[in-house]
């Protein structure tokens, strides 16, 4: 069956009732978004960073400099969010943003040196978040709840 197909039999398919909002996938992410944002502010808060600003800095560590169009493809965040937050970092001098060589109308971010040693520490600290996650999830099912989030992060980007 294709994906397209796969797609399809999702639409046509009839959701069962809503369970209580404590149990709907929906409030389970927020309250672990919530956890993960209370896990990290007290380090954040040093830089003068918060949540998103981490990880858009990661994604910066990770990926090198970046368009601002595509941190907004990867963060699924809107466009004058991410405006926002780029300016920002650069204000606290995480980051500088200047024009694309090709094309003036793009804007690229590039983590500076300060930027990148809070992008290190700060994706150090991800990765015992993500190793918590990892052993709470339980080795056997890890695989199957990524890929299960992936398909529910395509569904909602393409509503």
């Amino acid at each position: 069956m294709t994906e397209k197909n796969i797609e399809s039999n999702v639409a046509l398919q009839e959701a069962p009732p809503p369970p209580p909002l404590q149990d709907r996938i929906s409030f389970l992410m927020h309250r672990i978004n919530a956890h993960l944002a209370r896990m990290t502010n007290p380090m954040l808060v040093r830089w003068g960073v918060d949540l998103t600003e981490s990880r858009l800095m990661v994604a910066l560590l990770e990926n090198g400099e970046m368009s601002a169009g595509e941190v907004v493809s990867m963060m699924a965040l809107p466009q004058s969010t991410v405006s926002h937050q780029l300016k920002r970092l650069e204000r606290l001098g995480y980051i500088t943003r200047q024009p694309a060589a090709k094309d003036q109308r793009r804007i690229i971010a590039k983590l500076t040196k300060e930027g990148r040693s809070v992008a290190q520490e700060s994706n150090e600290h991800s990765k015992d978040v993500t190793d918590a996650l990892y052993f709470a999830i339980g080795e056997g099912e890890v695989d199957g709840v990524r890929e299960a989030l992936k398909r529910v992060d395509k569904t909602l980007a393409n509503r």
